[in-house]
């Protein structure tokens, strides 16, 4: 037992896998490729949505330019989240979906996963600066964390805990049964990237601007999926626990991010990606020899870091 589970062991109901994989026809498939099936709809779904922003910045629909965010959000919670919902359904029936928003409110768990959560990224970014020389701007500290925290709480609970149900816990959590928890992370990040492919056509933009972006985003996604499934076994699957890290990753990389205004000397990019490194590097030992998601969920045995 690791000590950032404050002395408990965290465990959800045991609940039984309900699909049949070994049936036939499409729901069969479904069962045994649950995110392929996904993706299947997910993917030309969710580019058309995220495509409209682009044709219109373009002029090839009319409306001028419109914030992407929103398609972003309209992304999340009208194709992946239903996408989602119906894969479960179809591959694990009712038992299926009501373990997937378990995990997305499942809030029970070590109060030093919480604080890891909540502080690791930002806290971690803001002691990296400080050790590559940028100095701290703590004139106007109180106003800062408070409007910090408060620019965060809308896109957690609006975008990030419904984006989270979706990558944390649905395709990360299937990935690992069959994969491992590296590649797991691996395989999610690479989705997470492609589907968001059409936001860098949504400018003026080049053949080598698109594939830097997207390079930029792997190697954003690769390690913030990687801790996301420290956190996954550490809590025991909470959805919510990855969500809260990834508005604190949002609160502690962009311009104008609570870091930002913390720190001198620019958007504090690359040193978040290092912090998220760094902390994948000191939590995954302290999950190694618990199981999957699922493996605690049914209370079954434990399997090393793979």
């Amino acid at each position: 037992m690791s000590a950032l589970d404050g002395g408990r062991r965290v465990s959800a109901p045991a609940a039984p896998r309900t699909g049949d994989p070994d049936g036939g026809g499409w729901r069969g498939w479904v069962a045994r490729r649950p995110v392929t099936a996904f993706l299947l709809v997910a993917l030309p779904l969710g580019w058309v949505v995220l495509g409209v922003p682009a044709l219109m910045y373009h002029g090839l629909l009319p409306g001028g330019r419109v914030p992407v965010e929103l398609f972003a959000l309209a992304l999340t919670v009208l194709v992946m989240l239903p996408a989602a919902v119906w894969v479960v359904s179809v591959a694990e029936g009712r038992a299926g979906v009501r373990r997937l928003f378990g995990r997305t409110f499942r809030w029970r768990f070590g109060a030093g996963w919480w604080v890891a959560v909540l502080f690791a990224v930002p806290v971690g970014t803001v002691v990296l600066g400080a050790l590559s020389g940028r100095s701290l701007q703590t004139a106007d500290l109180p106003s800062v964390l408070l409007s910090g925290t408060l620019a965060a709480l809308l896109p957690l609970f609006l975008v990030n805990l419904w984006e989270e149900t979706v990558w944390a816990g649905f395709v990360q959590v299937h990935l690992e049964r069959r994969h491992g928890l590296v590649a797991a992370a691996a395989l999610t990040g690479v989705a997470f990237a492609a589907i968001h492919v059409p936001m860098s056509f949504a400018k003026e933009f080049t053949a080598s601007s698109v594939l830097a972006e997207l390079g930029i985003v792997l190697a954003i996604a690769l390690p913030f999926r990687l801790l996301a499934g420290i956190v996954l076994r550490g809590t025991a699957g909470s959805v919510l626990a990855v969500a809260v890290l990834h508005a604190a990753w949002n609160a502690g990389n962009g311009e104008g991010s609570v870091v930002d205004d913390l720190l001198s000397g620019g958007q504090p990019v690359l040193l978040a990606v290092l912090a998220l490194v760094l902390l994948a590097a000191v939590t995954a030992p302290l999950v190694r020899g618990r199981g999957t998601t699922e493996q605690q969920e049914t209370g079954t045995r434990s399997v090393p870091v793979r």
